[in-house]
């Protein structure tokens, strides 16, 4: 992707999966109006791109949420790393009209320019591969926990030392969530 891509990305990684990235993107796409969405599924075979209404809508499905938190746009990629960059390109290109995009995956944020890249972790949890990488682009921490801790010694193998740190309990939509939004809107305005 190029510097000059007229979108705001925001990328949402995480550190394993079901830490909380769709619930952070639906909370993200409820208060960014004229935002789209792409979700990313890794796969070892195939490349597909899906924005088709009837699939995306299915009860249940990631896509689905995204539609009902306000996005204007959602796209479904599913694709091996090795494929990602030219399908990521059309996903983008479809949001064209768009004030910007929320994009879930770690992966993606290897290919793009985001304008802010958010990951999200638990105290003491697990990190699959990609998170590591994910993790050191981080401009902002998110902290999957029902209590706030002030020890966040964990984070350092991983994450940029100028990231912002945010506790927020995404399970109960409890935390940190206001002053979140607040500093998202300020970096992407």
């Amino acid at each position: 992707m190029s510097a000059a891509e007229p979108l705001k990305i925001i990328s949402v990684t995480g550190a394993h999966s079901k830490v909380g990235k769709t619930t952070l993107c639906s909370i993200l796409l409820r208060e960014l109006n004229g935002f789209g969405a792409i979700k990313f599924t890794k796969t070892s075979l195939y490349t597909v791109l899906i924005d088709d209404a009837t699939i995306l809508n299915q009860e249940g499905k990631d896509t689905a949420l995204f539609l009902d938190s306000g996005a204007e746009k959602v796209v479904w990629v599913q694709s091996p790393y090795n494929e990602l960059e030219g399908i990521l390109e059309i996903a983008i290109s479809r949001m064209s009209g768009l004030e910007g995009v929320v994009v879930e995956g770690n992966s993606p944020v290897d290919f793009l320019n985001p304008h802010l890249v958010i990951f999200i972790t638990e105290p003491k949890g697990k990190l699959k591969p990609s998170a590591i990488k994910a993790g050191g682009k981080a401009d902002i921490v998110i902290i999957n926990s029902k209590k706030q801790a002030k020890e966040t010694d964990f984070l350092t193998p991983i994450i940029r030392k100028n990231a912002e740190v945010f506790w927020i309990d995404l399970r109960e939509r409890k935390g940190e969530i206001d002053r979140l939004l607040t500093f998202v809107k300020k970096r992407i305005n």
